[in-house]
């Protein structure tokens, strides 16, 4: 054995030599990776729909393929609904909905669902509040009728408020300790108006949280909570005839009515020029930058080819921001950009943590590249090898019951038409090189962007007005400018 370890590692010494050696016309064709072969045929899942006689909205997408099944409720209850001086209303009465019921405990819930060996969770992000039962086939009729009760007649309890609300306080203090929070906080503060929901954290801040009561959360429950501003997904082993049973067994019974509410609207803060904005971090070893623009919805005709032109810019790992920042000048070990689309209007930003003393020359890369996209022609091979990346990829990010559950629920909340995915690969691999262009001058502005950067300041500020990169602000944490 010892014989053939060293008569291995030989071998492979011999051939490395054998490379090193080889003509240049040989070593390019043994490294060449084969081409593209052709698209896999892949067919997005049907998507059934139907409703309640309370209003309840109900999608239903049948997978065969495990006897597992995906029940998640949306509610239009999320942060953007709620009012700024209670921001962080709608993620505290998220937590407490699986606290309990009137005749359960929030831990008699847990041990029921671990006793089915169902996962659950409930919350609240920016568009919605939801809660989530993953269970297998035969017991999710069970997982799912105790999942309902949290939401229709959760009990909200005093003992367990001020758990949570302390919760959602340590929360904010850790996200906000880090120069990423702090970053992207004064992004979304630079780019919206302040009347924009989009303006501040879904989370809250320090002050609305601390001032929120449990009779805040039990007004907010009785008042958002109803069938009719709800949509019931059930995705996974199940039948159309299963389906309307389970969710007339959870959800028939559920009566609560509200008034309809207006579209959500997400006004931009004007702006003619480049800002640099400043947050001061003492001590950071590292910088947390975002370069990027407010503006960008889903249901934008040039949404498609807005996602090639991501893609290419700094979607993934391949992308011009990574192998520039990261792998050309070692400044970080990521940089990514992507769209953030919410309801109203959403944004286009990337995103890096770079090392203190390379802070301002990763800003003027980061630019670069941003002015380069809208600039330059994206040659069609590399083009191509961005969208292949993301057609091929997207079969198995749809594998699971809960990546089906979460591209569905991006269609109910973008306002896009349930049958979106159906063509989305063809659609994507006909982006050409003339639509990335145009889609690029006309949305892209980089002599009008927001640049943030969140870190310290008594090392980084300099250099980076020395930069002229555009008007430099220094904001506190709060958002308020100092100089």
């Amino acid at each position: 054995m010892h014989r053939s370890f060293i008569s291995n590692r030989g071998l492979a010494a011999t051939l490395a030599l054998a490379l090193i050696f080889a003509p240049d016309a040989a070593r390019a064709q043994m490294v060449q990776p084969p081409p593209p072969s052709a698209l896999r045929p892949y067919v997005f899942p049907a998507v059934e729909q139907f409703q309640l006689d309370n209003g309840l909205k109900v999608i239903l997408v049948q997978k065969h393929t495990l006897p597992v099944v995906e029940g998640r409720l949306i509610i239009d209850a999320g942060a953007m609904r709620e009012p700024a001086a209670k921001s962080g209303l709608a993620s505290l009465t998220g937590r407490l909905l699986s606290e309990g019921t009137g005749t359960m405990t929030g831990a008699d819930i847990a041990r029921a669902m671990d006793a089915l060996g169902a996962q659950y969770s409930t919350g609240a992000g920016f568009s919605t509040s939801f809660a989530d039962v993953v269970a297998l086939k035969n017991v999710f009729p069970q997982a799912m009728e105790l999942a309902a009760k949290t939401i229709i007649a959760p009990s909200l309890p005093a003992s367990e408020f001020n758990r949570v609300k302390n919760q959602a306080i340590a929360s904010y203090q850790q996200a906000h300790a880090r120069t990423a929070g702090l970053a992207a906080d004064a992004f979304i503060r630079a780019a919206f108006d302040s009347t924009a929901p989009f303006s501040r954290p879904a989370s809250g801040n320090l002050t609305t949280i601390g001032a929120l009561t449990r009779d805040d959360v039990v007004n907010w429950h009785r008042t958002m909570f109803a069938p009719s501003a709800a949509t019931l997904l059930l995705v996974g082993d199940i039948s159309p005839a299963e389906a309307r049973s389970i969710a007339q067994q959870a959800f028939g019974g559920w009566t609560a009515t509200r008034a309809a509410l207006p579209a959500v609207v997400n006004p931009v803060r004007p702006s003619t020029g480049t800002r640099v904005i400043l947050v001061d971090r003492p001590g950071s070893v590292q910088s947390s930058i975002v370069v990027g623009q407010a503006g960008f919805r889903a249901t934008d005709p040039d949404y498609i080819s807005m996602v090639a032109l991501n893609h290419v810019f700094g979607g993934g790992f391949s992308s011009r921001m990574n192998m520039n920042l990261r792998e050309k000048h070692g400044y970080t070990y990521g940089a990514f950009s992507g769209l953030d689309l919410r309801p109203g209007a959403g944004a286009f930003r990337a995103n890096s943590e770079v090392r203190t003393n390379a802070t301002d020359s990763a800003l003027v890369e980061a630019i670069g590249e941003y002015r380069r996209i809208t600039s330059d022609a994206v040659p069609a091979g590399e083009l191509q090898g961005m969208v292949n990346n993301l057609v091929s990829g997207f079969p198995n990010s749809v594998q699971s019951v809960q990546g089906l559950s979460a591209s569905l629920q991006n269609l109910i909340v973008w306002g896009l038409p349930l049958d979106f995915y159906t063509t989305y690969r063809e659609r994507l691999s006909a982006v050409t090189p003339d639509d990335v262009k145009r889609v690029a001058a006309s949305k892209l502005t980089p002599d009008n962007v927001i640049v943030v950067v969140a870190g310290d300041l008594s090392k980084i500020e300099a250099p980076i007005r020395a930069r002229n990169l555009g008007t430099v602000e220094v904001w506190d944490p709060a958002g308020n400018k100092v100089r």
